[in-house]
């Protein structure tokens, strides 16, 4: 008998094992929690997507010849309800109204219509603009192409060029 209580372990054994093991324990949580909280911070930053507002640099080009006509700077608004909306720097256009939509893992389209206005501030035309964004990996940019359609009074169209965009995030939609 006194040799199989010399097997027995000691009373403090249990006590130390016990700590040990919550030790082990709550390292284990501590390091799950911190991989935790930094996947749901790259999964918030990733399901951002275009989602937000932008600082866009657009030209628009000749379809056929590549000549530049013109350059605007706008802000483009793309809110998580797939509506969009944007103001550019000139006076002789109005403000965009649309939408977008997600395409492809980094892609999205926009369409959206805004009013052209004469020098005098007569309507010009209703034009309709068309494109294809694609965000960059880390979400704090974005390059598009497309169109931009003009239509007159009567519906007709009275000019169509290609548009590039370049724009920059400003911030991020909720």
């Amino acid at each position: 008998m006194a040799e199989a209580s010399n097997r027995l372990p000691s009373p403090n054994f249990n006590l130390q094992t016990e700590v040990t093991m919550t030790k082990t324990l709550f390292r284990v949580f501590a390091a799950m929690a911190v991989v935790l909280t930094g996947s749901q911070a790259l999964q918030a930053q990733g399901t951002q997507g275009i989602q937000g507002t932008w600082d866009v640099n657009v030209t628009v080009v000749n379809c056929q010849s590549g000549a530049v006509i013109r350059t605007v700077r706008a802000l483009q608004m793309f809110s998580h309800d797939g509506s969009f909306t944007e103001t550019a720097n000139t006076f002789l256009r109005g403000s965009s109204l649309g939408e977008w939509d997600h395409t492809t893992a980094n892609g999205y389209t926009s369409t959206y219509w805004f009013f052209r206005y004469n020098p005098d501030g007569s309507f010009k035309s209703l034009a309709e603009g068309i494109n294809k964004e694609q965000v960059s990996d880390d979400g704090t940019t974005f390059t598009a192409t497309g169109s931009v359609t003009d239509f007159d009074a009567a519906g007709n169209i009275i000019s169509t060029g290609c548009v590039t965009h370049a724009a920059r995030r400003l911030t991020l939609s909720n």
